[in-house]
């Protein structure tokens, strides 16, 4: 019997089997967020294990303070992962409804084992495997909606804004992150992709075509949200390129590829080709 969907990553994949190692250095940095890291200072970024999960910690607060969370509020966490970014909210805040959803049985049933509600915080966990872009929530139940770096590989982008406006309440927010093209440089970026397309769509699944940052405001205007804020941390995530080269093993052919892969995100990157944003807008 199949455990896991067509559409899951295949770097999925490779962490559950780094999971099965209690010493693997892969499955501490990504057995808790599946993300990128952040670092204030990246010219002087402490790229140990130590210091990669503080980042990784520090880009779900990066989301936090653009969603500007509180006590007492209702939170969906749109792919999800391992619930790491709900498990930060949990240890932090009062009465929070907070809920998961995720394409993928193996996180989902990692997710229920890693975050517990809170003694005494008044907080609620739930998590379910679905599909983001057809939620499984009535109209207008949710304060706040988060895609934290997964928006690119759910089915349709438009569909995904459809459902996150569905589910807000009036006034609620929605706040995502994603890797933008940069309109000006968008042809040589393309280029760029050419030769790493097939290592691209087999290592992290079907990513939906690259969008410029004027390609979401017009999604928001045609869906009906009002944009807050648009925050580049590109310069800050810089540093997780570095780490992740430094704990790839290059023992097989997929990690090879990654280590690859990893080089050229790192380039563009730093090229200025794409951007690591985060979006706020407002029901």
């Amino acid at each position: 019997m199949k455990t896991t969907n067509d559409t899951t990553p295949h770097y999925f994949d490779m962490i559950f089997e780094e999971l099965k190692n209690e010493d693997s250095v892969m499955g501490k940095a990504f057995g808790n967020h599946v993300h990128w890291g952040y670092w204030h200072e990246p010219q002087t970024a402490d790229i140990s294990l130590t210091g990669f999960l503080a980042a990784a910690n520090e880009l779900s607060e990066q989301h936090f303070a653009l969603a500007a969370i509180t006590d007492n509020l209702k939170i969906l966490d749109t792919g999800c992962g391992f619930g790491g970014s709900l498990d930060l909210l949990n240890q932090q805040y009062q009465n929070l409804e907070l809920y998961g959803v995720n394409i993928d049985p193996r996180q989902i049933e990692r997710a229920r084992q890693n975050v517990i509600p809170r003694i005494g915080s008044g907080n609620t966990v739930d998590f379910k495997v679905g599909d983001a872009c057809k939620l499984d929530y009535p109209d207008a139940s949710f304060d706040v909606v988060i895609a934290m770096e997964c928006i690119f590989n759910f089915p349709s982008r438009l569909d995904y804004f459809k459902e996150a406006y569905r589910v807000l309440k009036p006034g609620g927010r929605l706040v995502f992150s994603d890797f933008i093209a940069y309109r000006p440089t968008f042809i040589l970026f393309a280029l760029m992709c050419l030769p790493y397309i097939s290592l691209l769509k087999k290592h992290f699944g079907e990513i939906a075509e690259p969008i410029s940052e004027s390609g979401y405001k017009q999604l928001a205007a045609t869906e009906g949200f009002s944009l807050l804020e648009i925050r580049n941390i590109t310069a800050g995530t810089l540093p997780t390129y570095k780490f992740l080269e430094k704990i790839t093993e290059p023992n097989s052919q997929d990690a090879k590829e990654m280590i690859k892969l990893y080089r050229f995100q790192h380039l563009v990157a730093r090229l200025g080709l794409h951007r690591y944003q985060i979006f706020a807008m407002q029901k």
